[in-house]
């Protein structure tokens, strides 16, 4: 690499890293911001531990638009002040200064394919358990400090006398109807907490407790000497779609792979399985016999696994061209930073993040929804974008190269 390349590649880079934690910066905020006021459970201590783990979570989205800013800066920057014509005069072509910033490009683009197999789908999910690993904790803090505690997104409120060490104090839990009228009151001399993430539930161990159902009956309960206990379902913790369980975005791609096999092999298997057994009754004149209510299941989980098959598949297909797009902002923005000398920066900025907002991304929520709904093949799907991108890059450059 020359004087001239590496100095283009150095003006590249520097710009690209002060946009990337810019860029960066402002979206962590957002995203602190959001889940402290969604959990309204984020401790100064718990947000300095959760801040490293999104980082992660937002270079897909902030490196390709730190990688455009970055190249239609310099560029336009380098053509304004007469640069290009210099190296043309020398007898070089344009793409002498170009290339250099597709390699930086193809290399950011590298990086953020192998992040996004196993690194940053990993860091989204610790993310999410920042908060629910120091939950019990919290409940403790807001109990001591404030007396009352509603747990979010769970129909179980609390309320103390007071809280000493981990033991709470003549406490009083209601648990709500979904239209918010109370169903039970269960009030105790002592109470313990202790949040279960592998059973996904919390157990309460109560001592001296007395157990009231509000409704049409209004029984009254009082438990036996000692230590009793009740549970209840984690906040928001219903199934894989609950606050500490993995969503499809969350699972590296050896996890979607397995993920993808295991419903492979019931696609392949249950619904044949039942069909067979059926047959099998029905022949032997056994059709009173018949588990209906199995093939049912298994016709409803077929669904569900086309579903997850789908989903698996374009969230890998997603990463992948989220990480190539890096590579073909850095090709369409040099050429239209070029294009841009006489004008300023923001003007050569905007016209390709334009198009991107207008094309780009919205071609790649449709390509996501198709794929996840199995209208299009989600390894077709999502690379719509990408190939815009693509043609209108090449509608650009031979304009550059006659520059």
């Amino acid at each position: 690499m020359g004087i001239l390349q590496r100095y283009v590649w150095w003006e590249v880079f520097r710009a690209f890293a002060m946009a990337l934690v810019t860029m960066t910066g402002i979206f962590v905020l957002f995203m602190v911001a959001a889940q402290a006021m969604g959990s309204r459970m984020l401790t100064p201590k718990d947000v300095l531990v959760l801040v490293p783990y999104i980082i992660p979570s937002t270079l897909p989205y902030t490196t390709p638009v730190s990688l455009l800013f970055a190249v239609t800066v310099v560029y336009g920057r380098i053509a304004g002040d007469n640069e290009v014509i210099a190296v043309k005069a020398a007898g070089l072509s344009v793409m002498t200064m170009i290339w250099p910033t597709i390699l930086l490009g193809a290399a950011v683009s590298s990086l953020l394919w192998l992040g996004g197999r196993t690194w940053i789908p990993a860091s989204a999910h610790e993310a999410k358990m920042v908060l629910f690993r120091d939950m019990e904790d919290v409940v403790y803090k807001f109990l001591k400090r404030d007396k009352q505690f509603t747990l979010p997104r769970s129909p179980i409120s609390i309320k103390v006398r007071d809280v000493e060490d981990r033991l709470l104090i003549k406490p009083t839990f209601w648990k709500k109807n979904p239209d918010e009228t109370i169903a039970t009151t269960i009030q105790a001399k002592t109470a313990r907490l202790h949040f279960d993430v592998k059973e996904k539930k919390i157990v309460v161990e109560l001592e001296e407790g007395v157990v009231q159902n509000h409704g049409a009956g209004e029984e009254v309960a009082i438990l036996p000497q000692g230590m009793e206990s009740f549970e209840f379902p984690l906040p928001d913790g219903q199934g894989e779609k609950g606050f500490a369980f993995k969503s499809v975005q969350e699972y590296t791609n050896a996890e979607l792979e397995e993920r993808m096999a295991d419903a492979r092999i019931h696609l392949a298997r249950d619904r044949k399985r039942e069909a067979i057994a059926v047959g099998l009754l029905f022949g032997a004149g056994k059709i009173d016999q018949a588990p209906w209510g199995d093939v049912k299941d298994a016709f409803i989980n077929y669904s569900e696994y086309v579903k997850r098959t789908n989903e698996c598949e374009t969230e890998k297909q997603l990463r992948t061209s989220l990480a190539f797009g890096s590579l073909l902002f850095v090709v369409l923005g040099a050429p239209v930073g070029i294009r841009f000398a006489k004008r300023d920066f923001l003007s050569a900025f905007m016209s390709c993040f334009l198009p991107i907002i207008g094309i780009y991304y919205p071609l790649m929520l449709l390509g996501i929804n198709m794929g996840k709904e199995g209208t299009w093949p989600p390894y077709q799907a999502l690379w719509i974008s990408n190939l815009a991108l693509a043609l209108l890059s090449g509608w650009v450059y031979p304009r550059i190269i006659k520059y």
